[in-house]
């Protein structure tokens, strides 16, 4: 039985080891951190408040969660009921329900010309995204040497590129180079509501709304989230997801160690031979690494045994970081502008519909030039004055996670990029937290007092802390030229390496930064190949 050693045990990391498992392999997952999930994971951030430390939305592909049983391990899947809550500091907000129904008649009393719009932008958004989702599936294709398998998974998504018809076809072809405000500004006329849905085009990634390729990571989010099943949350939060996948790879074989820092990837007669990591040289038929690739390439491996054309290309894989991550504890549920019968003042008395307008995504960013104002800070390496929100409170659908009437919030601030001009991080976390809490006391009068405890987490914190090269939470950019198989760099875009016997399966290679596992599993799928091949 071959040992296969996999750096890191975020979730790309267990889905790989639990993959290796089954194939019969002794994966042995070291774990810097003690605890696995890598950005996967809930922290107690108060006695009694327990938040999703980095990332608050959590859900892997449902197909990979078939294969590991989560279900059946325990994981209980959260879908809000509300898709976005747009807040206005002036006015009413918008509010988009999952239900293509409901979201309709939401919109009905700010535009009937949005609300009639918005079930053909969903019906044309899911269309595509089902031709996306048989590319994101699949391995990149090998371009010089297309085996088999690779033709096949061309066929399949070119039949349904055709199926589209004429005009989504079209549609699909125009999208994916265009900035996603010109997208959102082709069906909507309500300027919060476009802000609202241009949001996860540009979140986490170094674009604003008016940036060209905005739109695909719109695209790519759409579809991650079609492979999911729609669902975006987890009881008990990231950590009960990811700890239930380890618990998944451990009876599958793999050995899972905590606290067991990589410190060196070993080469012996120019292929890679184990890993020095807590002191000790662990032996491996293979390594797979699920840190980013910078990390992987630059910081792990003795530079001379890799071609200088291949570690220029590597520095120059963009992955420097751009969003913040602020938790509080609340005492009680904010009131949002428009959020019904909880004003400021009435905290803790909150109907059912109000908690219900809150459960989902609360976007704090009222319009296109708002967002765009708060990119252009980052462009110049400047943390921006007003930045735009991104928050869920996952303790409305989940009360387990904060003492009764109690609340979490988690926040996701754009744009605070990790290279500052001039005085840098930490020095800037205070600045940092005091803008997104007056952000926040804009759109909910009366927040501050209900502030128990609060962390923030800067992008330098995200590097030093978590292994995010650049602080950047996809492991590199998400755009045209750093995606498929050129993700991370041409050539080396199937989940291997110049290196033989390293692989990489990080957020950082193929189908990108999203969380889904499927990174894991198909570079457990190509790693098997590879061993088994040597048999």
């Amino acid at each position: 039985m071959s040992s296969v050693i996999i750096i890191g045990g975020g979730h790309n990391g267990l889905t790989a080891a639990f993959y290796l498992g089954r194939a019969g392999f002794k994966p042995i997952v070291l774990e810097r951190r003690d605890s696995v999930g890598g950005g996967a994971i809930t922290g107690e951030l108060h006695p009694g408040f327990k938040c999703p430390t980095l990332s608050h939305h959590a859900a892997i592909w449902s197909g990979i969660a078939a294969d590991m049983r989560l279900e059946q391990r325990g994981v209980s899947y959260l879908r809000p009921p509300v898709e976005v809550y747009a807040a206005s500091a002036d006015g009413a907000p918008a509010v988009v329900y999952a239900d293509n129904v409901r979201a309709g008649d939401g919109l009905r009393s700010a535009s009937v010309k949005d609300a009639e719009a918005y079930p053909r932008y969903r019906a044309a958004l899911t269309g595509i995204c089902g031709v996306l989702a048989s590319i994101l599936t699949s391995p990149p294709p090998d371009i010089d040497r297309p085996d088999a398998r690779d033709l096949w998974n061309l066929l399949v998504s070119g039949r349904r590129f055709r199926g589209l018809g004429g005009r989504d076809a079209y549609r699909l072809l125009r999208w994916l180079p265009m900035p996603v405000a010109d997208l959102a500004g082709e069906w909507f006329e309500s300027d919060l509501l476009r802000a609202a849905l241009c949001g996860p085009g540009v979140s986490g990634t170094m674009l604003g709304p008016r940036s060209a390729g905005s739109a695909l990571v719109l695209l790519l989010r759409e579809t991650h989230r079609l492979l999911a099943g729609s669902a975006s949350r987890v009881r008990g939060g990231p950590g009960a997801l990811t700890g239930a996948m380890a618990a998944a790879a451990r009876e599958a074989g793999a050995d899972i160690r905590t606290g067991t820092r990589v410190e060196q990837i070993l080469v012996e007669h120019d292929r890679v031979s184990g890993v020095i990591a807590g002191g000790g040289r662990i032996p491996a038929s293979a390594v797979i690494s699920a840190v980013d690739p910078k990390t992987t390439v630059l910081d792990l491996i003795d530079p001379v045994h890799l071609s200088p054309d291949f570690l220029s290309s590597m520095r120059n894989y963009r992955a420097a970081g751009t969003v913040a991550k602020v938790n509080l504890a609340l005492s009680a549920l904010p009131a949002f502008g428009g959020s019904g019968p909880a004003k400021a003042g009435h905290y803790g008395r909150v109907d059912a519909s109000t908690a219900e307008l809150l459960s989902g995504r609360i976007h704090i960013g009222p319009g296109i030039d708002y967002l765009e104002r708060a990119f252009d800070r980052a462009k110049y390496g400047e943390l921006s004055e007003d930045p735009w929100l991104d928050i869920a409170i996952p303790s409305i659908l989940d009360p387990g996670l904060a003492p009764p009437g109690a609340h979490v919030m988690s926040v996701c601030a754009h744009y605070a990029p990790f290279a500052l001009r001039g005085a840098g991080w930490p020095a800037l976390e205070p600045v940092l937290l005091e803008r997104v809490l007056r952000t926040l006391e804009r759109f909910a009068p009366g927040i501050r007092r209900l502030v128990v405890a609060a962390q923030a987490i800067t992008p330098a914190a995200l590097a030093a802390d978590y292994g995010f090269h650049g602080g950047h939470i996809f492991h590199g950019e998400l755009a045209l030229d750093q995606l498929l198989m050129m993700r991370p760099v041409l050539g080396f875009g199937r989940y291997q390496t110049p290196l033989p016997g390293l692989h990489l399966c990080s957020a950082g290679t193929h189908p990108g930064g999203l969380m889904s596992g499927a990174s894991g599993k198909m570079a457990a799928a190509h790693v098997t190949r590879a061993l088994k091949g040597q048999r």
